[in-house]
């Protein structure tokens, strides 16, 4: 009987406790979609929390969709988040945001950019290119280009690596890179 007892108590207070953590006033989520008449759409998400050691989380996500009149998408996705720990000067803030752009014969084009800068004031940004285009016999080439720029704060020595490789059918024919 003892045994029931505990038992039961314990799943009584792992019970409230699971309650009153989802009951959490600093924990909020809101999101939207809109359509649009072409067949696209507009999507927003935002959440923000602050956990108990006090560190503040936010973050925010915009996808807008188009199609053109042949059924081709153009798609934007924009992504910011923030991390700031309890305290001064410690902030973290991530950037992103990626393009899609569709080509008649199947082939497309993409653009993302990435930016981080870290609690001590480092920017990090990479833009990535790549670019596939489909001729007329089906033969896919794709060209790929990468270029990472590191720029610590108030130090004037800003380095970058720039990548690129092409492929024709999935088989690589080139690829440099070079840093300065």
């Amino acid at each position: 009987m003892k045994t029931m007892f505990a038992l039961l108590a314990t799943t009584a207070a792992l019970g409230l406790a699971a309650s009153s953590y989802a009951a959490d006033k600093s924990a909020q989520d809101k999101s939207k979609v809109e359509y649009k008449k072409d067949g696209g759409y507009e999507s927003t998400r935002s959440s923000e929390h602050t956990n108990t050691s006090g560190t503040a989380y936010t973050s925010e996500s915009k996808v807008d969709v188009d199609v053109d009149s042949q059924g081709r998408v153009d798609k934007t996705v924009k992504t910011e988040s923030t991390t700031d720990p309890k305290g001064l000067l410690n902030k973290k803030d991530s950037t992103s945001e990626t393009q899609i752009e569709e080509k008649a014969r199947g082939g497309f084009k993409q653009t993302t950019t990435r930016k981080h800068t870290d609690a001590e004031g480092t920017n990090t940004t990479y833009k990535t290119v790549t670019d596939v285009d489909v001729d007329s016999d089906g033969k896919a080439t794709s060209t790929a280009t990468t270029e990472k720029t590191v720029n610590p704060k108030g130090l004037l020595n800003e380095t970058s690596t720039k990548s690129k490789t092409k492929a024709v059918n999935g088989r690589v024919v080139e690829k440099t890179t070079k840093s300065n």
